[in-house]
């Protein structure tokens, strides 16, 4: 037991918070970086692992949507992959147990006109899909065709989405009108896709101001409601079944926001979450379970908002994991992803491994796991917190499969007195889970077979061994990647040797002081934690020195989880 003076005092170190957006770094400086609070403690936040390569996707480059059916398609539900302007069908068979991808299908189902921007993919009873880019709306309907079919349409299409059997479309150019009108609504025949009649029974139109429609979006929970989004306001309506139009207008109630950018917009459980705005305000999250709406706002992260230079490009979406109903959204010409936790009301950082924006832009649920396609790379990942890692193609090489570390971070409060009096801070401390992970070794995948010259042995069709003549296995003796002179782009497989490639890490938490209050840090001072087995759980940090406004950033750095509750900072005058 550590004995100490009586002229020490503990104060509270707050390992486990959120960010705390206060409006100038003085109030306040918290941060939490990819990780979240479960129970009183911290843990991670979801990562992620390749499911499908590009390669197997024609090479795309630009993941644009991801979405679930949940009606049968080529003899079971699957994932719509919209990569570049290609469309796919594809089905990811997941190992709970080994929490690995034992093995995909891909159909290549058609192309869109567009190559770029986001894509809203809705299904209907038929089953129809149908998928907006933009440019055209494009069903996908077994009876009719094996590949998509871009419709007849005088409008054009934006945020898709399926309620009461129709597709519903906010029609951001309505051609039908001279000029062309911006603040209609379309609704399909009733589970036909491809029809969009003009007539009034099937043409909505926003009502409450002058406005431009943005999306229309089906209410969960909510039986026969949706809401309808322009970009200053966002109004109710019912499917009352009327003959002349079947949606009627709640004349009571309208919301004095509308939506930035529809590709923010997400619903679940209870919950419609959108990046709002109206003519008198600027950007701000905000949420509704279909009354008046919720602001997800501070005076910090108002003021952080309202820098943002380009807020309309964005995207967000709602997923469930581990209990806590999350809104992720990204700001990609800001650089800034955050994350809102529903389920504690708290909000955090996320990034990829260079600190930069989040790769994910929307999430599809498939087979009892997440996956998102990327708009970096066209992979396809899965995403959960099980994943420790960012695990991702090498940039030179795409079959060169490696684990990034996930920078976690947590900067705490501010350890000030009343008096502001200056003190010494003797030692810091928190309880860590160590010892349950063999840190110490990290698969990284099986290694690849290349020729003499460094290009990598592939097959021309199905996966096969290269064997000596008495039946043992070549093995590759580097990891160069290059590829054959020829081959099919999604029929060939890499051939690789019997035994994986490890990478040796070994995990540590790095400790940096502020003695200004969060403007400056100094250098790291790091602790390595303890190989499986040695389960010593406190971590002390001693002699931080003396200051009157000190702030303490962690950064937790492995390949495995890191699971710390608070700690103590001990403290003398």
């Amino acid at each position: 037991m550590i004995s100490r003076g009586q002229n020490f005092k503990q104060i509270p170190l707050n390992i486990v918070g959120s960010s705390i957006f206060g409006r100038y770094p003085k109030i306040s400086i918290e941060k939490t970086y990819n990780m979240f609070m479960s129970d009183n403690f911290m843990v991670p936040y979801s990562g992620y692992q390749l499911a499908v390569l590009s390669t197997a996707l024609l090479n795309g480059k630009v993941g644009r949507g991801i979405f679930a059916t949940s009606k049968s398609y080529l003899g079971s539900p699957k994932l719509v992959v919209v990569i570049d302007n290609n469309v796919f069908l594809v089905n990811i068979f997941f190992d709970q147990n080994t929490q690995k991808s034992s093995g995909t299908q891909i159909t290549h189902i058609g192309q869109l006109s567009t190559s770029v921007g986001p894509v809203y993919i809705a299904e209907n009873n038929k089953p129809q899909i149908a998928i907006s880019d933009g440019t055209n709306i494009y069903i996908y309907d077994t009876t009719i065709s094996p590949t998509i079919q871009a419709q007849s349409i005088q409008f054009d299409p934006g945020y898709i989405t399926f309620h009461d059997t129709y597709f519903i479309c906010a029609a951001t150019s309505d051609n039908v009108y001279s000029p062309p009108a911006s603040n209609t609504w379309r609704l399909s025949a009733q589970n036909d896709g491809t029809s969009w009649p003009n007539t009034a029974a099937n043409v909505g139109a926003l009502q409450t101001k002058p406005d431009s429609i943005q999306a229309v979006v089906r209410f969960p929970s909510k039986g026969n409601m949706i809401f309808v989004m322009g970009n200053t306001v966002t109004e109710s309506w019912f499917d009352t079944g009327n003959l002349l139009f079947p949606y009627t207008r709640n004349n009571q109630f309208n919301i004095d926001y509308g939506c930035l950018n529809p590709a923010t917009v997400a619903y679940m459980d209870e919950f419609v979450v959108w990046l709002a705005q109206n003519e008198k305000s600027g950007p701000i999250i905000m949420y509704s379970d279909g009354g008046m709406p919720v602001k997800v706002t501070t005076d910090g992260i108002d003021y952080l908002f309202s820098q943002l230079q380009n807020p309309q490009d964005s995207q967000g979406f709602l997923y469930r994991q581990d209990g806590h109903l999350f809104y992720h959204i990204n700001f990609y010409a800001d650089n800034l992803s955050l994350v809102v936790d529903f389920t504690t009301n708290k909000i955090y950082h996320a990034s990829d491994q260079n600190l930069n924006y989040f790769i994910a832009a929307q999430v599809a649920f498939f087979n009892n796991q997440y996956y998102f396609v990327s708009k970096n790379t066209g992979n396809i990942y899965a995403f959960d917190t099980i994943f420790t890692t960012y695990e991702d193609t090498d940039n030179a090489d795409p079959h060169d499969i490696i684990e990034n570390e996930i920078p976690r971070f947590r900067t705490c409060k501010q350890i000030r007195l009343p008096s502001q009096e200056y003190f010494v801070v003797n030692d810091v401390g928190f309880t860590i889970e160590t010892g349950e992970t063999n840190y110490q070794q990290q698969d990284i995948g099986a290694i690849e077979l290349i020729t003499e010259d460094g290009k990598i042995i592939i097959t021309e069709g199905a996966l096969v061994n290269l064997e000596t003549e008495n039946n043992l296995l070549i093995q590759a003796e580097n990891g160069n990647d290059l590829i054959s002179e020829q081959f099919d782009l999604v029929n060939f497989d890499i051939l690789v040797s019997e035994q994986d490639e490890f990478i040796y890490s070994t995990p540590r938490v790095d400790l940096s002081i502020s003695r200004d209050g969060g403007a400056t840090f100094g250098s790291d001072f790091g602790y390595e934690l303890n190989p499986i087995g040695q389960r010593k759980n406190k971590l002390l940090w001693w002699q931080i020195g003396a200051g009157n406004d000190v702030v303490c950033q962690f950064k937790f750095w492995g390949m495995g989880r890191f699971v710390v509750t608070d700690g103590i900072a001990n403290i003398r005058q």
